[in-house]
C-alpha cells in the first residue's frame, strides 16, 4: 500500500496558488459529468443516512432495545446480526489516490465483492474547487450507488491537519463518516478537531494507521471522555509496521475502540489489493445497519477474505458491550473459515496491558468453538479475541469491557 504524503502548511498554500493558476491537477480524466457544480440536492440530508442518524441510531444502547431480560448486565448489547465485509478508508483521484469515485464504488462492488465500501479522500484536497464541490460530489455518487440490502456505499473524509502542539508535530490522521460538510481544513491543535466533531454529534470517527513516522498517535491516544461515543474504530493496518501495541495503548487510555483492516487505497485495487478486510457484524446491510455497527463496536480486522471472528458472552452479549461492573462473564469465542486448508491454529484472549489471558488449541479445525469463564476485576479491564490461522493470517475482535468502572 502505498504511504500518504506527508503535509505542511506551507506546502499546501504553494500547491492550492499552483491549482489555482494551472488547473486541475486531480482530474485525470474524461468524465465531464463528474466537473459539474453540484445543485443544492447533493449535500442534503439524504446524502448521509438512510434515517442512519435518527435517535435510536444515536443511543449508545441501540443493540439491546430488543430484549426484555432484566437479568442481562447494563451494557449488554444483544441482536441478530450478520457477518459482512467492507474497507472504511480509500482514495480516489480527487485527493492523491488514482480513479475517480465512480470507478472506485464499481469496482469495489463487481471487483473487491465488498459488502459495504467508504471513500475517505484527504478534506484539504476536497476544499480544492477544481472539479468544483468535490464533498458534494462524493456524496452523490455515493447515493447513486449505495444499494440497501446489496451494497452499501460511503462518503467521508480524511483529516491529516491536526497539530499536537505540545510537540508541534502532526497529532494523526482520522477518517470521519457520516457528516453533511467538511470540517475546517486547518486547525492549530488537535483539540480543535475534537471540538468539530463534538458539533457534529451523528459523526462517527477512526483513528488511522496509528504507528506511522510523524504523527503522535493523538498525544499518546491522551483519553478525551467527551470524544470517546464517537471515536469507534481503529485501524491495525499500518503499513509494514506492527499497530497491534497500539491498540492496546488505545484501550488502556480508555477508548472504546473497534479494530478494522483498511487498504488505504491510492493505486486503484479497491478490495483486491490485497485479502485484508474490516468484518463487519450487521442487523441489516444499510447504512443504517453500519452506522450502528460502527456506534455499538461491532468490527474486526482479518488479514483473510472471508474468514471471521466473534466474541460473546453466554447470555447473549456482543462484542462491543461495556459490562464494567460484571467482573465475571463466560466468554465464547467463534472463527470459521470456508476455505478447505485454511483451518485454525489457535484462539487466544488478551486484555489490559497487551496480556495473553488464556487460549486455545484449535487442532487445524476450519470452525473453531472455546468457551471460558474469565473474571477480570481492575478497573477499566477488557478482553478482545484473536484467531490464528495455520497460515499465520490474525483475526482480531472487538473488545467486550468487563471489571469494575472508572
Amino acid at each position: 500500500m502505498k504511504q500518504p504524503n506527508r503535509f505542511c502548511w506551507f506546502c499546501v498554500i504553494i500547491f492550492l496558488f499552483a491549482i489555482s493558476i494551472f488547473g486541475n491537477g486531480c482530474d485525470d480524466d474524461d468524465d465531464d459529468d463528474d466537473d459539474q457544480t453540484m445543485d443544492d440536492d447533493a449535500t442534503d440530508d439524504d446524502a448521509t443516512d438512510d434515517d442512519a442518524l435518527d435517535d435510536d441510531a444515536l443511543d449508545d444502547d441501540a443493540g439491546d432495545d430488543d430484549t426484555a431480560d432484566d437479568d442481562l448486565p447494563d451494557g449488554c448489547i444483544t441482536g441478530d446480526f450478520t457477518l459482512y465485509f467492507g474497507i472504511f478508508h480509500s482514495h480516489s483521484s480527487f485527493s492523491d489516490g488514482k480513479g475517480r469515485p465512480p470507478e472506485a464504488y464499481a469496482y469495489a462492488r463487481d471487483e473487491g465483492e465488498l459488502d459495504v465500501f467508504a471513500l475517505t479522500d484527504h478534506l484539504e484536497y476536497l476544499y480544492i474547487p477544481v472539479p468544483p464541490d468535490k464533498y458534494a460530489r462524493l456524496l452523490e455518487v455515493a447515493d447513486e450507488f449505495d444499494d440497501p440490502g446489496s451494497y452499501v456505499a460511503l462518503a467521508g473524509f480524511e483529516y491529516s491537519l491536526a497539530l499536537d502542539l505540545r510537540h508541534f508535530t502532526w497529532a494523526g490522521h482520522s477518517n470521519v463518516f457520516f457528516s453533511p460538510e467538511l470540517f475546517t481544513w486547518i486547525m492549530l491543535d488537535y483539540h480543535e478537531f475534537f471540538e468539530e466533531l463534538l458539533a457534529c454529534p451523528q459523526c462517527l470517527a477512526s483513528f488511522n494507521h496509528p504507528g506511522w513516522d510523524g504523527q503522535t498517535n493523538w498525544d499518546g491516544f491522551t483519553y478525551v471522555p467527551e470524544v470517546d461515543p464517537q471515536i469507534t474504530t481503529i485501524e491495525l493496518s499500518t503499513w509494514d509496521l506492527d499497530a497491534w501495541p497500539f491498540l492496546f495503548e488505545a484501550l488502556d487510555q480508555g477508548w472504546h475502540v473497534s479494530p478494522t483492516w483498511n487498504q488505504d487505497n491510492h493505486e486503484r485495487g479497491w478490495g483486491t489489493e490485497d485479502d485484508t478486510r474490516t468484518g463487519v457484524w450487521l442487523d441489516v446491510l444499510t447504512r443504517d445497519g453500519v452506522y450502528d455497527a460502527l456506534l455499538n463496536r461491532r468490527t474486526f480486522s482479518t488479514l483473510d477474505r472471508n474468514a471471521d471472528i466473534l466474541l460473546t458472552t453466554s447470555q447473549g452479549c456482543w462484542m462491543g458491550s461495556d459490562l464494567r461492573g460484571t467482573q465475571t462473564a463466560t466468554l465464547i469465542v467463534e472463527a470459521d473459515d470456508p476455505d478447505a486448508g485454511d483451518g485454525f491454529a489457535a484462539l487466544e484472549l488478551w486484555g489490559r496491558g497487551e496480556e495473553l489471558l488464556a487460549e486455545f488449541d484449535c487442532d487445524s479445525q476450519l470452525t473453531c468453538h472455546w468457551e471460558i469463564e474469565l473474571t477480570l476485576p481492575e478497573a477499566g479491564s477488557y478482553v478482545l479475541a484473536r484467531a490464528v490461522e495455520d497460515d499465520g493470517d490474525l483475526l482480531v475482535s472487538a473488545p467486550i469491557w468487563l471489571g469494575e468502572a472508572f
